[in-house]
């Protein structure tokens, strides 16, 4: 674990390629690649170019079912990976839930 990593204030869940929910906004359909109460990062659309500061709306569907209204702004582009700080976050519950949800997944799979 990185300095960085240990410093932060909320858990994260990290997902595999295609395991996790999507973030819908503008039209536009995103793969997550992780999920706090304070911030998710996804792959940007074919063609879509976010900007540092750039205010964000939409929806997270999650794989189990269920969806987040969610608002941020953007505080990192890397690439087609953007970062976003939520205004309106994630509530606890249901990143407990997407973890166990996931646990149960992987248990499934590995019988």
């Amino acid at each position: 674990m990185t300095a960085f990593e240990s410093e932060r204030e909320h858990y994260r869940i990290v997902y595999a390629a295609g395991a996790g929910p999507t973030f819908a906004g503008g039209g536009l359909e995103r793969d997550v690649i992780d999920l706090c109460e304070s911030g998710l990062r996804y792959h940007a659309a074919a063609g879509e170019t976010p900007a540092v500061g750039d205010e964000v709306d939409g929806v997270v569907r999650l794989r189990r079912g269920g969806e987040l209204r969610v608002l941020g702004t953007v505080i990192r582009v890397a690439g087609r990976e953007v970062a976003l700080k939520l205004l309106a976050g994630v509530p606890l519950r249901v990143v407990l839930d997407e973890q166990r949800y996931l646990r149960d997944r992987q248990r499934g799979s590995a019988r």
